[in-house]
């Protein structure tokens, strides 16, 4: 596997953010008159698309997605970080390091100044820079463009199957958190993978 550049998903991947969004999502069911769903509908169902993809499930429109998106950003705290990310990210320095995710850039600001991550990446794809968000591919191969990386060369990190498929539809390699047939348990494990 000829690795040159390494693209992260955030949540689930680099962050440990399902109970900020679980409970953001739940918020907002509840002010627009729905009834909230319990932990494992939740991961099933809606962990993964869009959140504007969430809300159509329910008819609901950009009014509950600017509602859902302005709870997430205010239960930012209760996100953790996954075990060794810095340490992690610091030691895939040899690589251009990106990330690929469907938050709106605005939550994603929040986030990433909250945790200090920003720095660590040339390119940060998120869900208004393409029309298309995962599981298409237009995120990744975007990405690829701006890197000025081959996509074969590039690895796309994720734990969904919306991170799976748009990873084999850009025609990059993929490691899942989990998930997959190349996984691993954490992103700390990608570093014996990929230095062996």
């Amino acid at each position: 596997m000829e690795i040159e550049a390494i693209v992260f998903d955030v949540d689930g991947v680099l962050l440990d953010s399902f109970d900020s969004w679980f409970i953001s999502f739940n918020q907002t069911l509840v002010e627009f008159g729905k009834d909230p769903v319990d932990r494992q509908t939740y991961k099933k169902i809606f962990w993964g698309p869009s959140v504007e993809e969430d809300l159509r499930r329910y008819n609901l429109g950009m009014d509950a997605v600017e509602a859902a998106l302005r709870n997430q950003r205010n239960n930012v705290h209760l996100m953790k970080l996954h075990d060794r990310v810095h340490e992690t990210l610091d030691a895939l320095k040899g690589y251009k390091l990106g990330v690929a995710t469907n938050t709106p850039r605005i939550n994603l600001d929040k986030t990433f100044n909250y945790f200090n991550l920003y720095k660590y990446f040339e390119v940060v794809m998120c869900l208004d820079d393409v029309e298309k968000p995962k599981p298409h591919p237009d995120m990744l191969l975007k990405a690829s463009e701006i890197l000025k990386v081959p996509v074969e060369k590039m690895l796309f990190v994720g734990d969904t199957k919306s991170d799976m498929a748009a990873a084999k539809s850009a025609g990059c390699h993929f490691i899942g958190i989990k998930i997959g047939d190349k996984k691993v348990d954490g992103i700390k494990d990608l570093i014996p993978i990929l230095y062996s």
